[in-house]
């Protein structure tokens, strides 16, 4: 899962077919918009929310820029703070508007909706000792039936 701290208008490149993030470690992630999970501004999240490595980063930003959250596919996040006043914020939000539809929540995000767009689905997986398990069940089953047909149930009819 990566989770980033991204700072400034300037570290946000909204394309036609993607979303690109300078992150405050130095790192660029290309993000297509059809990965997005959830996007909104966190003017009702701040100091509700602390995502370790995150909230560290973005806290002395907080007096002069909005929080601007972002979910994606397996299980990726990014905290974008946004300036609140540049030229650059009002056309990154009416990218965030245009290319997610129903996934931007704009001023209406909430804590359960991040929350829940940032759950990854747990994988089944069975254990070993399961499948051993299972493996000699079945084994000890046609060895049975096996036993029984030949000592009981094949024995020739006369015409």
């Amino acid at each position: 899962m990566n989770s980033d701290a991204v700072i400034g208008c300037d570290a946000v490149d909204a394309g036609v077919e993607w979303l690109r993030l300078k992150t405050a470690a130095g790192t660029t992630r290309t993000i297509p918009w059809s990965a997005i999970k959830l996007a909104g501004m966190g003017h009702k999240l701040e100091g509700h929310v602390t995502i370790q490595g995150v909230t560290e980063k973005v806290a002395p930003f907080l007096a002069t820029h909005d929080s601007l959250w972002v979910v994606y596919a397996e299980g990726g996040f990014a905290q974008i703070m946004i300036e609140k006043i540049s030229p650059k914020r009002e056309a990154i939000l009416a990218a965030f508007a245009q290319h997610l539809g129903d996934r931007w929540q704009g001023d209406e995000l909430q804590g359960s909706d991040l929350m829940g767009a940032m759950m990854i689905p747990a994988k089944v997986r069975f254990p070993k000792m399961l499948i051993v398990v299972l493996a000699v069940i079945a084994i000890t089953f046609f060895a049975a039936m096996a036993m029984i047909f030949f000592t009981h149930g094949a024995k020739p009819t006369s015409p």
